[in-house]
């Protein structure tokens, strides 16, 4: 344990009494191992110099500056090493936007954590996600069963944002992205359709102001994040029957215009998605994707806006001169400019760092030379498999860069160690290999764990010779490090966990359907056999999930795991019985087998690819699922 005396830094020593234990080190009057002099400065820096058991930090642009570097301080007196550092930091803002809409809602002590280990990092802001995560006291349906957070709460989580030195912004929707919202007959006289808000309504400005004090009653910050981002049904439900046809267009910009003015009049600085105004331009283009290079803005689009400010999202890798471009682009709209990256847990159980990596790396370089001084990593948690913990490594690469303006992948790993009480980046980066069974595969973990060994609509994909090889030597790395990783190791223990169960799971239907194509009872009874071992294996994954769901997450959402696995365990269950009929006699054929297995994306057989990045559990367990019953 490094004992810490401070010289000077009163404002720092609540903050520190929070931090400096994560990274094994505490704050003391007397018998200090390392005696600390915080100087204040008028330029955005950090300094931290230490000889033997002296040092002097110099810090300012916000405390975030000197948690940094007492992060730095700490490990260098744990390695008995000195230590000079100047650091630069060309963001004022950077940070997270957490997603906690998706069934997997961080408690008050998981959102916490992460704030920890961010501001240790040197981050000062965050946003959580909140579609309808959030007590409205007016609109009682307004989250109603789905782990909402009290008003209270937010105040308390507030109170600790402020405490660490990170603003703690409200982020949620008002335009689309609302079907969770939406589904309640309660939300009728609101609806456009099952995404989107029917905009021009009284009605729906009346919601919006309930939303809108619910949220100044909690939140110290005044900016906000009002989304508007993917609305491709606008006034197609409705909308169109109660006001007749108008473009997406006429429809979106007066919605902005009021709402934003809403916002402004209480004081808020609102901001918004800015794909929209890409996607009414560019959508008759051939081959269009989201912020498509070729879109021009027009010199009167910030007129449009209202008053919002930009938010540009982007989650791929464009290259550093197209992400220019487009920052180039969104400075045709008044305000500064927000960036914002993804750290990918959205599409299966474990992180894509390696993809998520390459286009930070692009798009923080871009930031820089376009002077983009706000930037935060996107968490989404889509299906609500992924543990949003894990992206904490993730973070370290917009940390990182921001304070030293380039990317290099062994400072990235002292950041992180630094700010974990050393746990090592290289542990984390293991993970996703899950997603990647083969060298051309993207996400494969929902498809592979969710795929049903007897209505199987996945196998097309599955190359020959299988993937299970590469679960086993998966499983063996992870196991060698799962339980070394403190706080995190629940969610190193389910990904060890999903391992181990796709090593016999992710090639069993192939293997059913080519033996009973061949009439090859000897692997059947061996298939057949195996589904008691499947099923303890899943029992394993369910438990260690279930664990570090607890963990981090509030328990509303865990019901859908319970019937995810609840509905994957009965299945192995019916196969053996199943099986074991036809081995017997009692059955002379099973008709599922009988069927040829189609690929989900023709075209791409025998190619796990990135077919199943956006698929999802009911999409994948039986074609059955999207009748309307």
């Amino acid at each position: 344990m490094v004992k810490i005396r401070l010289i000077g830094g009163e404002e720092l020593k609540e903050s520190l009494s929070l931090l400096l234990p994560e990274i094994g080190a505490v704050l003391c009057e007397a018998d200090a191992s390392l005696t600390v002099t915080v100087k204040n400065a008028e330029e955005d820096i950090l300094l931290a110099e230490k000889k033997g058991d002296a040092a002097t930090l110099t810090y300012g642009g916000g405390k975030a500056r000197a948690h940094r570097g007492f992060a730095k301080l700490v490990a260098a007196a744990k390695a008995g090493e000195d230590l000079t550092c100047e650091e630069h930091p060309f963001c004022k803002s950077n940070g997270a936007m957490v997603d906690v809409s998706r069934a997997n809602v961080l408690s008050l002590d998981g959102v916490k954590f992460m704030m920890r280990k961010m501001a240790l990092m040197g981050q000062n802001q965050l946003m959580l996600y909140t579609e309808d995560i959030l007590e409205v006291k007016a609109r009682p349906y307004f989250g109603y069963m789905r782990g909402r957070y009290t008003v209270e709460e937010i105040k308390e989580l507030d109170a600790y944002a402020i405490t660490l030195g990170i603003e703690l912004i409200p982020c949620l929707e008002l335009l689309s992205h609302m079907s969770a919202v939406l589904q309640w007959p309660a939300a009728g006289e609101y609806r456009d359709t099952h995404w989107t808000l029917n905009c021009g309504k009284k009605e729906t400005y009346d919601f919006i102001s309930d939303i809108i004090d619910a949220i100044g009653e909690a939140f110290t910050s005044k900016k906000i994040h009002i989304g508007f981002d993917e609305s491709d049904d606008l006034g197609l439900g409705a909308h169109l029957r109660e006001f007749g046809y108008q473009t997406k267009e006429e429809i979106f910009y007066p919605h902005l215009e009021r709402v934003a003015g809403m916002l402004i009049e209480r004081g808020y600085e609102p901001m918004i998605w800015s794909d929209m105004p890409f996607h009414f331009l560019g959508e008759k283009l051939p081959n269009f994707r989201p912020y498509d290079e070729r879109v021009e803005l027009p010199s009167d689009i910030g007129e449009k806006f209202g008053g919002a400010r930009p938010v540009f999202w982007a989650y791929g890798d464009k290259g550093e001169a197209v992400f220019e471009k487009l920052l180039a682009e969104h400075k045709k709209i008044p305000g500064e400019t927000m960036f914002a990256g993804g750290v990918w847990i959205w599409s299966g159980f474990a992180p894509n760092y390696s993809h998520s990596k390459k286009a930070t790396v692009s798009a923080m370089q871009a930031c820089k030379n376009q002077n983009v001084r706000d930037v935060l990593a996107t968490v989404w948690t889509n299906g609500s498999e992924g543990s949003s913990v894990l992206t904490l490594a993730g973070m370290s690469w917009f940390a990182d860069i921001d304070y030293t303006g380039s990317f290099d992948e062994d400072r990235v790993r002292k950041c992180f160690a630094d700010a974990t009480g050393g746990l090592r980046y290289d542990d984390f980066m293991l993970l996703e290999d899950l997603e990647h069974p083969t060298e051309t595969t993207f996400c494969a973990t929902r498809a592979l764990c969710y795929n049903d060994p007897l209505v199987s609509l996945v196998d097309a994909h599955i190359p020959a010779g299988g993937v299970g090889a590469h679960y086993e030597k998966t499983s063996e790395k992870i196991r060698a490090v799962a339980d070394k990783q403190g706080a995190f190791t629940p969610a190193f223990q389910t990904l060890l966990r999903l391992s181990e169960l796709l090593e016999i799971k992710a090639d069993f239907g192939i293997r059913l359907k080519a033996a009973y194509d061949h009439k090859d009872t000897e692997t059947i009874r061996t298939l057949t056999s195996l589904c008691d071992e499947m099923i303890k294996r899943i029992e394993a994954l369910e438990a260690a999930h279930k664990k570090a769901f607890f963990s981090y997450n509030k328990p509303f959402g865990w019901e859908l795991h319970d019937m995810r696995y609840g509905a994957l365990l009965r299945r192995f269950v019916f196969v053996k019985e199943r099986l074991t009929a036809y081995l017997s006699g009692e059955l002379d054929r099973i008709e599922e087998l009988e069927e040829e297995r189609l690929p989900y994306r023709p075209g791409a057989e025998g190619d796990l690819g990135n077919v199943f990045m956006w698929i999802r559990h009911r999409q994948i367990i039986s074609p059955s699922m999207s009748l309307p019953i």
